[in-house]
């Protein structure tokens, strides 16, 4: 096998935001936690470890030229770009593409869902990634031309059925070169932790998340146990499962809880759940395995708004969900939008209160965004709230600018968020409750630090 010098590369982000930048979607941290990339992590999967080089400005705080220094003689360069940061991620894909002109470049973000994004990238790079697992080893070095891939217009994928399940294989990740100190998902019991994917993409179509825009990829039951035992022989203990949905494809999930349990991995672990994905039986054999926390949409306290969005909730899943986790003792953490279309300060304040009244273990309150290939984003541009041009640089935090709606402007928008995460976690009982939870001295550090970052970051 040839041997490479292959770098990935997280660029640099404006003011040091804390940008997590993935293929499909891009948020800012809203504590002190930068995620693991784990984009990243499976592109690893095509390279032996002597191979790459991986530079993260974000964790290693570094700026552009001092990026541009690290790079030695590549032969292939992965970049993350994202469209709340883009004239500055495309501004360093200039530089880079100039440093190095023979290298062969390869970028993937949200931003590339949309046709304008693509043609300014188009001259300084070899091709766009639209998932980890589209090109082979081959095609990325240039020994076999890349066919076709990707959108070809907004929402239409040229490869696959987006909702039909794909199954792909991955080769062994390269965790040991992923455990920066600065990594971590404010949801672990133990700093030190590694993400591992059952399934990549989504089946469900909620018109205001991009990630249904991608297709819906599995691996293997027997592939990602083996992964699991390499991790264990690691020493790791904590597995972020960083599925957009945990469950899918049941019969592979069930098999590796099975193995999990049977083989006494001990992992402390959490994954994004969807309420249609609950059972009791799924969730009981989640909790013999180790899972301490699961994420969940909850949106909004009117589940019917949702509907014309395409997120449907099957009967009283949600609430059966929030009892038996809490019965089984499993944390749970809602997700939130505010400033949907039609939203009044009356309907989020109640949003606000309904997440408060459900007793859930942690909240994230996240501003509604036109992130590209949204239906937000069509709607605004279409309504003239947004103009073509001026519809990047926004995220779910708020940094830069909030989309306004029918009856509040963005900066309304952005203090009832704010006001959500105060009355949320502000409250004497939610701080004896956490208090309670407590498993170690580890665990105490990384909940303390995160509610520190938490508050001074919703100032």
């Amino acid at each position: 096998m040839e041997s490479l010098s292959v770098y990935f590369i997280n660029p640099p982000s404006y003011e040091n935001r804390r940008l997590i930048r993935n293929f499909d979607c891009a948020t800012e941290s809203k504590g002190y936690y930068i995620y693991q990339p784990y984009d990243f992590l499976v592109l690893s999967s095509y390279f032996e470890k002597k191979e790459f080089n991986f530079i993260d400005a974000i964790a290693q705080n570094l700026k552009s030229e001092e990026v541009i220094k690290k790079v030695k003689k590549p032969d292939l360069i992965f970049l993350a770009m994202v469209d709340t940061n883009w004239q500055e991620d495309l501004s360093f894909l200039k530089k880079i593409y100039k440093k190095f002109p023979e290298a062969r470049i390869f970028v993937f973000g949200d931003s590339f869902i949309e046709e304008y994004s693509r043609q300014e990238v188009n001259p300084y790079i070899t091709a766009i990634l639209i998932n980890p697992f589209e090109l082979t080893r081959d095609e990325f070095i240039g020994k076999k031309e890349i066919q076709s891939m990707g959108f070809y217009h907004e929402g239409a994928y040229t490869k696959h059925d987006l909702k039909k399940k794909n199954k792909v294989k991955m080769a062994p990740a390269q965790h040991e070169s992923f455990f920066h100190p600065s990594y971590r998902w404010p949801f672990t019991r133990h700093k030190k932790y590694t993400s591992v994917f059952v399934s990549w993409g989504c089946p469900y179509s909620c018109s205001y998340c991009v990630v249904a825009k991608f297709p819906n990829l599995h691996r293997e039951a027997s592939e990602v146990i083996d992964e699991l035992r390499r991790i264990k022989k690691m020493g790791v203990k904590e597995i972020y499962f960083a599925d957009r949905s945990f469950g899918v494809p049941l019969t592979e999930v069930k098999k590796i809880l099975e193995t999990m349990i049977i083989e006494k991995m001990n992992f402390s672990w959490s994954a994004y759940f969807h309420p249609n994905q609950f059972s009791k039986s799924l969730l009981e054999l989640m909790k013999k395995s180790g899972c301490h926390t699961i994420i969940t949409g909850i949106e909004s306290k009117n589940q019917n708004e949702l509907k014309k969005y395409g997120r449907n909730i099957q009967g009283q899943k949600l609430s059966e969900l929030l009892d038996f986790s809490k019965k089984v003792k499993i944390d749970v953490c809602g997700d939130f939008i505010l400033g949907l279309p039609g939203q009044t300060k009356k309907d989020i304040l109640e949003t606000i209160h309904y997440a408060i009244k459900l007793d859930l273990d942690y909240a994230s309150f996240n501003i509604a965004t036109p992130l590209p290939g949204s239906s937000l984003r069509r709607d605004a541009l279409r309504d003239g709230r947004l103009r073509a041009g001026e519809d990047k640089n926004y995220d779910s935090f708020g940094y830069n600018k909030v989309l306004s709606n029918d009856f509040l402007t963005g900066d309304e928008i952005k203090r009832l968020r704010n006001y959500a995460v105060s009355r949320f976690y502000m409250r004497p009982k939610y701080w004896l409750k956490r208090l309670l939870k407590i498993r170690s001295f580890e665990h105490l550090f990384i909940q303390i630090q995160e509610m520190l970052y938490l508050v001074i970051k919703n100032r």
